[in-house]
């Protein structure tokens, strides 16, 4: 019912923002990106999933400040500031290569009745061992839950309610076909990303 762009886009920055934060240059770095989706045929909801890698070469570095520019093949380059948590940055030189892989995941479907909701969230840092090259990888995960509060047959939408009382209308597919029974029925929305980053010596 909802894209994995539409709400995959909030663990994504979040993940980013927790193994580094950027700062000066903010060019856009070359990625490369791989999506996929699974549903059932009638079925509400279903699982998307995309990929994205980047690429990139060390250009500058600067220990004092914890800062590094990362230059990708094409000359775009991106300043970031290391988080503390990335224990190995004394180890990053110039000319290292590296890769970060972004894997963001979107679970979709109608709560049974009389099955317990809450929304929750949950979160995994792991570094590489003292003395290696700078590795990070970042876990989130995060569940939500909206009310059906309306559905149009003829545009085949859904209005969803939150628990923030904001309303969004979503598509729905067009084999899944809307009753009035799924009114008042709750959206589990359940959102994942990982975020790995690994350095390999020039």
């Amino acid at each position: 019912m909802l894209t994995i762009k539409d709400l995959g886009l909030l663990l994504l920055s979040a993940s980013l923002l927790s193994a580094c934060s950027s700062q000066g240059q903010n060019e856009a770095l070359t990625s490369e990106a791989r999506t996929g989706q699974v549903t059932q045929k009638g079925v509400p909801g279903g699982v998307a999933t995309q990929v994205e890698e980047i690429n990139a070469v060390v250009s500058a570095i600067n220990y004092a400040t914890s800062s590094v520019t990362l230059e990708d093949a094409q000359g775009h380059q991106r300043s970031f500031t290391a988080s503390p948590e990335m224990i190995n940055f004394p180890q990053l030189k110039v000319g290292d290569k590296v890769n970060a892989t972004v894997v963001l995941e979107q679970v979709v479907y109608l709560r049974e009745p009389g099955e317990s909701s809450a929304d929750s969230a949950a979160a995994v840092v792991a570094t590489a061992p003292a003395g290696t090259k700078p590795g990070m990888l970042v876990a989130d995960s995060v569940e939500i839950t909206a009310v059906v509060k309306a559905i149009d047959t003829t545009l085949q939408t859904a209005t969803l309610e939150f628990t923030d009382g904001t309303r969004k209308t979503v598509q729905v597919r067009p084999d899944v076909q809307l009753k009035t029974e799924h009114l008042n029925r709750q959206v589990v929305i359940r959102l994942s990303s990982a975020l790995a980053l690994r350095v390999q010596a020039q």
